[in-house]
């Protein structure tokens, strides 16, 4: 891999931001080291900004500091997971009935990232279907107006994304993307009640698919 090019804004936000673009992508996984030497080189800088960004992915959550291992990929118990799957659920459920912004404006958002989503399954790249699946139901969250809702939304997806690159995995594209039309159709009739209804149904049969795996 070639060194990337990276503006002189903020270095270490600029390194923990890509470095968690790739944890949602499923690029990093669950155990997998992070070398401080070899980001550094790879980003084209000295390592002072990588370990400042691995020390953020750490207070996030993302990144977890093992004796004689080093930095690595946060794991989770299967119980941590499940937990926070059904917490997200809450969320984004509670969310579809707090949101505050022009139901029109969220189901274009809605709409853009269901799009990405399809392509992205007609090319059968999951890294982008996953990121654009994230976007969507984050995009949920972000309608509530409600910043501390977000914040907890924002630091389960670590657990979530476990889940996630299991389930794309193993799951055609298509299953998985033909649960967020649904929803989108829902919110478009102003029905929110219904929104939630699909929405539930959509993390039973990702539990199912879950459930089935591991």
């Amino acid at each position: 891999m070639g060194k990337i090019v990276i503006k002189r804004q903020s270095l270490t936000e600029q390194i923990k931001s890509i470095l968690i673009d790739r944890i949602i992508a499923g690029t990093l996984n669950p155990g997998d080291r992070l070398k401080e030497l070899q980001i550094a080189e790879e980003f084209g800088t000295s390592q002072a900004p990588v370990r400042e960004a691995i020390r953020s992915l750490q207070a996030l959550g993302y990144v977890e500091h093992l004796p004689h291992v080093g930095a690595q990929i946060k794991t989770f118990s299967q119980k941590e997971i499940e937990e926070a799957h059904q917490v997200r659920e809450a969320l984004e459920g509670h969310s579809l009935i707090l949101a505050n912004v022009e139901i029109e404006t969220l189901v274009e958002e809605l709409n853009k990232h269901t799009k990405t989503m399809h392509q992205a399954m007609s090319e059968n790249n999951n890294a982008t279907f996953s990121m654009a699946d994230n976007l969507f139901h984050r995009t949920i969250v972000e309608s509530s107006g409600n910043k501390q809702m977000l914040s907890i939304w924002d630091s389960l997806r670590m657990q979530l994304q476990v889940i996630a690159t299991i389930v794309e995995a193993a799951t055609p594209l298509d299953k998985l993307y033909a649960l967020h039309p649904p929803i989108v159709a829902s919110l478009k009739r102003k029905h929110r009640e219904n929104a939630g209804r699909f929405l539930a149904e959509h993390y039973r049969e990702i539990g199912t698919y879950w459930d089935t795996l591991s």
